[in-house]
């Protein structure tokens, strides 16, 4: 792992991370604005491992999809998907086998 990243790098890099994955899993249903290049994925991969300790709140991941979503945004971004998408990176972060087990049963219908 990248030991140059500091604290608040691999918070943002790790939901930029989980957006890609979710919307590798066909849970979002636009194209991620960033993503992660191929050097950072063994990155990700080892902050994902410690995603419970990184972040003191789910607020966190919360104002950085925000920040993520109002800066690589032309139009004011609707109130209710970035909620949704919020509830999406919780249960990413905090319930993920349920989640992904939700996406694959939907995506072979």
């Amino acid at each position: 792992m990248n030991t140059n990243f500091s604290v608040n790098e691999c918070k943002v890099l790790w939901v930029v991370g989980a957006l890609e994955r979710l919307a590798t899993l066909g849970m979002l249903n636009s194209d991620i604005p960033l993503a992660l290049s191929q050097d950072a994925i063994d990155d990700y991969i080892c902050i994902d491992n410690d995603r419970q300790y990184l972040f003191e709140s789910d607020f966190e991941i919360a104002q950085i999809f925000r920040c993520i979503a109002n800066e690589n945004n032309e139009h004011e971004v609707d109130e209710d998907d970035i909620c949704s998408v919020i509830e999406l990176l919780l249960n990413y972060k905090n319930d993920r086998e349920e989640l992904v087990r939700y996406a694959l049963s939907t995506s072979f219908v």
